[in-house]
């Protein structure tokens, strides 16, 4: 099987984010100047494999990364399976018809109107997804991916869902080859 997954490139949020002060509460960040650098290496890096399909996260750092790797040669399909683990403000999605408006080329009308995780809120008013529910949705991803024979395909995505199907967590744009048998 032939799938490749690529982690977002570097986001407003993840060039704000310190671990030891509070939240920036930026909610689907967009990606930086220094994360179109990125999408556009791996955009090299990714041009030698022959790929057919992409599989793209809803989020805004993965559609615009996305683009910046593949622009229109491709197809796209947005699905929210390949979403990020909610832990902070930046994994809160925009709704479909907010996507639908910045990106009228894609479909997103098979998603629903709060497609990332909800739960109970924490401090910050965020629904925070544990990791076994994570893991529980990346093995029913890997599992779909054999039982529907997908390959030749890259799958623009986020670091803990990378790191839940592989073990590894990437960097930034990082391209990880994936056979999830």
């Amino acid at each position: 099987m032939t799938i490749y997954l690529i982690r977002h490139a570097q986001s407003v949020f993840n060039a704000t984010y310190d671990p030891n002060k509070p939240d920036p509460m930026i909610f689907d960040a967009p990606i930086t100047t220094l994360g179109e650098s990125q999408a556009l290496q791996a955009r090299n890096e990714i041009s030698q494999f022959d790929l057919q399909n992409v599989i793209v996260s809803p989020f805004t750092r993965t559609l615009q990364t996305a683009h910046l790797i593949f622009g229109n040669k491709l197809p796209f399909q947005i699905d929210a399976a390949v979403r990020e683990q909610l832990c902070n403000s930046c994994d809160v999605g925009s709704s479909p018809r907010d996507l639908a408006r910045d990106y009228p080329h894609l479909d997103f009308d098979h998603l629903d109107d709060c497609w990332w995780h909800v739960g109970e809120k924490d401090h910050r008013g965020l629904p925070i997804e544990p990791h076994e529910i994570l893991q529980e949705r990346a093995d029913r991803f890997a599992e779909f991916l054999t039982r529907e024979r997908i390959q030749s395909t890259a799958i623009v995505t986020h670091g803990n869902f990378i790191r839940a199907l592989t073990g590894v967590q990437p960097k930034n744009c990082e391209v990880i080859k994936f056979d999830p048998r």
